[in-house]
């Protein structure tokens, strides 16, 4: 082997000679020469030139046969890699709030930067700061909202795989709010992780709402609970007082005596729901004389309040004890308000304020009920057939359904059609309804008008037919639904005493209610929040549909927003196109409630459309206020680290560089390729091929 030190490359290389390669470089010599010999014999030029000649084509030759043997090459490289420190500093507002009397946050930020600075003499530093993201540099202000520790690590381990780490420096009050326990995302680091206990472990005296539960939707009409959570520290025998305001005023409050130095209450409290929007409450607890924080005595939330109570009216021929089961499973829905009315009383009033009309054994003999149905309008109506069912009447009224009955009636059991998917009804449910006692149906052939959906067809006794029993439709933008048998009773009943309650029952009929109710959205043009409340920390999400007249979704016209805090700040946006639709990443916002207005044009048509949204400010930071050493202890201990306080970080840096597993590593890179790769090569033929040409030519004889 023949081993080359190259003179201008920071690494070895070394050409690979075995038996093989140098027989065949001895022969790529002697092909060389006696291709210059046939050459150059005759010829009859001075001795040197000649010479010269037959020296630069044999070196040629050889050198281009050579390169057909592709003998490998071996580069050789030394690295070295300095011991990378992370420095991780907590920018959580708890920082501030949970220190100790004599600590200076300004002092303390300084001395971390010194140490960052110390640090980077002999190591690779690489500093963040994490609260509810992770982000590069020093830029400290100690007012991040949530605390992920867990996500720190994360990113460590996913941003620096197979790099020489060191140590990490991890500098916090050990409080996260959000994310998983860190001690096991920091399990998969190989280094030590030294940490910097900030805060202070012993309790404050501090009243606060350390929670508010709440569901985020309301209907109109409709009260609500919300339970509040109420702790504090070191405040035995202080009295306070809990109130929630709204829009109007105060609408609840209550006097609280605490009862110990750790003092925990959960307080239900019932509010009514009174406006239609997003209604904006704020929960408030009377600061204290000597409190840590009154930022934590008060939270805001936001319920939307919707106006979604449908109204469903039910007219039967005659009293039924159907009727009676439908209403008991409709009513425990509180968004629906369900009345029962004979044809004899009926009142054209009854049909204006109904959102569904349920036709129970309707049209029956020598009653006309084309009226309500003219007044009904595209109101949606759901039949329900039986033995006073006028059957040719109702198949000459609506255009879903004809029965040519022998005015007889039949037991029928309910059989499930797999290809219904209107709405879905759980596998239970399905199961028992198809067990339950059979339905009384009129007799006859049944014929299906225009397209349905079925999902029951009638069962009679074990032969399955494909007669409806149970089907829906759209007829000119008006659902319409028929149930071809009368003795829902009966299920309700058989359910019970199967399974000791109504559930089956009772999801079949909210579901069939539901899905009638509900109303195309026919506008061409929609924009909506991707939901209705935002944490202060999160982006704010709009996005817009934009319909053709043949309802097909498009997004060739510009979409533009603008939102608007209360009665002041206006943010004007631009939509962005993506697939067939517009989306709009607002940014993090202000807390606060929101509305918006966007327009767009399509053609000669413009269009518009509003809404709202809320912003709600983040407190998290602000319900826990006492430090955990024990956890930042527990990661040092994990990791072969150490814990130091901020009067000792000055020491941190001299204790790093006494430790000996952190070190300098060296690195040999080694790689292989063929001798014709190297351009070198290519200029050296060309030289040698270049300088012959350029000899003979001078000497004429080119």
């Amino acid at each position: 082997m023949a081993y080359l030190r190259s003179v201008d490359m920071p690494f070895l290389f070394q050409l690979q000679f075995t038996s093989t390669t140098f027989l065949s470089l001895l022969f790529c010599i002697l092909l060389g020469i006696g291709y210059a010999i046939l050459l150059y014999k005759p010829r009859q030029l001075n001795s040197s030139l000649n010479k010269s000649l037959f020296a630069l084509r044999s070196l040629a030759v050889a050198s281009i046969a050579f390169l057909l043997v592709a003998p490998m090459i071996k580069f050789s490289a030394n690295t070295t890699e300095k011991p990378l420190i992370i420095l991780a500093q907590d920018n959580s507002a708890s920082i501030s709030l949970s220190k100790p009397l004599n600590f200076d946050t300004a002092d303390y930020t300084k001395d971390l930067k010194d140490l960052e600075k110390e640090l980077s003499k002999n190591h690779e530093v690489k500093s963040l700061t994490f609260g509810t993201t992770v982000k590069t540099g020093l830029n400290l202000n100690y007012k991040e909202s949530l605390t992920d520790i867990n996500s720190l690590f994360k990113h460590i381990n996913e941003q620096y795989p197979n790099r020489n780490i060191g140590a990490v420096i991890l500098s916090s009050d050990g409080i996260y709010n959000q994310g998983g326990n860190p001690e096991y995302e920091a399990q998969n680091l190989k280094s030590p992780v030294y940490t910097i206990a900030l805060g202070d472990t012993i309790a404050k005296k501090d009243l606060l709402i350390a929670n508010v539960n709440y569901n985020n939707i309301a209907y109109l009409g409709n009260d609500f609970q919300v339970e509040i959570s109420i702790e504090a520290f070191q405040s035995r025998g202080i009295s306070s007082r809990l109130s929630v305001s709204g829009s109007s005023g105060t609408v609840f409050s209550k006097g609280i005596v605490v009862g110990s130095n750790e003092f925990r209450l959960n307080i239900p409290v019932t509010l009514s729901a009174k406006k239609k929007g997003i209604q904006r409450f704020t929960v408030n607890l009377s600061p204290v004389s000597g409190e840590l924080s009154t930022q934590n005595n008060t939270q805001t939330f936001f319920v939307e309040v919707i106006d979604g109570k449908n109204k469903v009216v039910i007219l039967a021929n005659s009293p039924h004890p159907d009727i009676s089961a439908i209403k008991q499973s409709i009513e425990l829905n509180k968004n629906y308000e369900v009345k029962s009315v004979l044809i004899s009383d009926y009142k054209s009033s009854d049909i204006t304020d109904a959102g569904l009309i349920i036709l129970h054994q309707l049209p029956s003999a020598g009653t006309d009920i084309k009226p309500i149905l003219q007044q009904a309008g595209n109101k949606p109506v759901w039949y329900i057939l039986g033995a006073q069912t006028d059957v040719s009447s109702f198949s000459a009224m609506q255009s879903l359904l004809t029965i040519n009955s022998a005015s007889a009636s039949e037991e029928v059991i309910a059989k499930v059609n797999d290809d219904f998917y209107e709405f879905t009804l759980s596998e239970q449910t399905l199961n028992n309804l198809q067990n339950f006692a059979p339905l009384l149906s009129p007799f006859g052939s049944y014929a299906v008008k225009s397209p349905a959906s079925i999902l029951f067809n009638q069962q009679i006794g074990k032969l399955a037919t494909t007669r409806p029993l149970l089907l829906f439709s759209k007829d000119a933008d008006k659902k319409v639904g028929v149930l071809t048998g009368e003795g829902l009773w009966r299920w309700r009943l058989e359910d019970f005493k199967e399974t000791g309650t109504h559930k089956a029952v009772d999801e079949l009929l909210t579901k069939v209610i539901q899905f009638m109710v509900t109303k195309d959205d026919k506008r061409k043009f929609r924009v909506y929040p991707a939901k209705n409340t935002f944490d202060e920390s999160e982006n704010v999400i709009l996005n817009a549909e934009l319909y053709n007249d043949s309802y097909e979704l498009i997004n060739s016209p510009d979409v533009a927003i603008t939102l608007k805090q209360g009665n002041s700040k206006t943010y004007p946006y631009l939509f962005t196109r993506t697939g067939n639709a517009y989306i709009l990443n607002a940014g993090i916002l202000p807390s606060g409630e929101y509305s918006y207005s966007a327009s767009t044009q399509l053609g000669k048509t413009k269009y518009s459309a509003s809404g709202q949204f809320a912003v709600v400010e983040q407190q998290t930071e602000y319900r826990q206020t006492t430090a955990n050493h024990q956890l930042l202890y527990n990661l040092s201990a994990l990791n072969n680290g150490e814990l130091f306080y901020p009067s000792d970080i000055k020491t941190l840096a001299d204790k790093i560089k006494r430790n000996e597993l952190i070190k300098t590593i060296s690195y040999e890179d080694r790689r292989y390729e063929d001798l014709i790769s190297l351009k070198i090569i290519f200029f050296l033929i060309l030289a040698l091929i270049s300088t012959e040409w350029f000899l003979r030519k001078r000497n004429g004889e080119v």
